[in-house]
């Protein structure tokens, strides 16, 4: 990260390193609190609204006591990108339930925190889209579908991490995390598609899936394109016999899976939907590589 990085907390823009959260936050102490990383293309927050609308659905569904105008975070958003002159990279929003009392009951918290902390640069590489991503089943750990909260990006992303230790061990670039059904489920940071039969398949969100934004433009750009996609639950065994898959996040935008458990999927090389549809996202993001 840059020097003199300026981040938004709680109403004005503070320097990073001396940025404070109170040791009785409930974000730090209990994980109670939602996020959102929002991509930054030519100075500008990509899908923002989307993001936005997504966070304050969370923060209905947990009884955050806020009432934000998502016109309002945006140009929080906004400024935070010009004070700190981000032209491509990526915004870290935090809102966290805030101060509270010692134990679970939320009694007395009133004032929620929100941060925006930016980022200068992607996490991902040509190297990674000409080659595909290689994954793991993760063994350790599985998503819940029957809890609501796999359907949230909060902040107690514990079970992610699990799998993204197990994967790293294992010299994965990505793991993927089987559901209570002992369906695919998702990625540690990813939806998962196939292409199979001329369709694509995605799991569907009572699989226990978090609802993507970018998950959501690439079914948009494959129906464009005359697709059809089906959301529903995905066997190991339909991933392992897919023509060819990939994967989505705000970042790495749709990255080609090619290998699972050392095992090629498809061709074991990028496949031709997935090379066409990150085409039409860099369209629409002005961004061309």
């Amino acid at each position: 990260m840059q020097m003199d990085v300026l981040c938004y907390l709680q109403g004005e823009f503070v320097p990073l390193e001396k940025a404070q959260v109170a040791v009785n936050d409930r974000g730090f102490l209990y994980g109670d609190g939602l996020f959102e990383t929002i991509p930054v293309y030519k100075g500008y927050p990509f899908y923002a609204e989307e993001h936005l609308l997504r966070l304050k659905e969370g923060a209905e569904i947990m009884g955050f006591p806020i009432n934000f105008e998502i016109l309002s975070l945006q140009e929080v958003l906004m400024e935070t990108i010009k004070v700190n002159n981000v032209k491509r990279g990526f915004l870290r929003l935090t809102l966290s339930r805030g101060k509270g009392r010692r134990g679970l009951s939320i009694e007395g918290c009133t004032e929620p925190l929100i941060l925006v902390v930016p980022f200068f640069s992607i996490p991902y590489s040509q190297e990674n889209y000409q080659k595909g991503f290689r994954a793991i089943m993760v063994r350790g750990t599985r998503r819940n579908s029957f809890s609501p909260l796999s359907r949230l990006k909060t902040l107690n992303y514990l079970d992610n991490i699990l799998a993204r230790m197990e994967a790293d061990k294992r010299n994965a670039d990505e793991g993927l995390l089987l559901n209570t059904s002992g369906n695919v489920a998702c990625g540690t940071v990813s939806n998962v598609f196939i292409y199979k039969e001329g369709g694509l398949v995605t799991p569907s969100p009572e699989c226990g899936i978090l609802k993507g934004i970018t998950r959501q433009i690439a079914i948009e750009l494959a129906r464009k394109r005359g697709i059809q996609v089906e959301e529903k639950p995905l066997s190991t065994e339909e991933l392992l016999r897919a023509e060819e898959a990939f994967l989505t996040n705000s970042l790495m935008e749709i990255m080609p899976l090619t290998a699972v458990e050392e095992k090629p999927v498809g061709k074991g090389k990028p496949g031709i939907l997935a090379r066409d549809l990150k085409k039409d996202y860099e369209r629409i993001t002005g961004c061309f590589s």
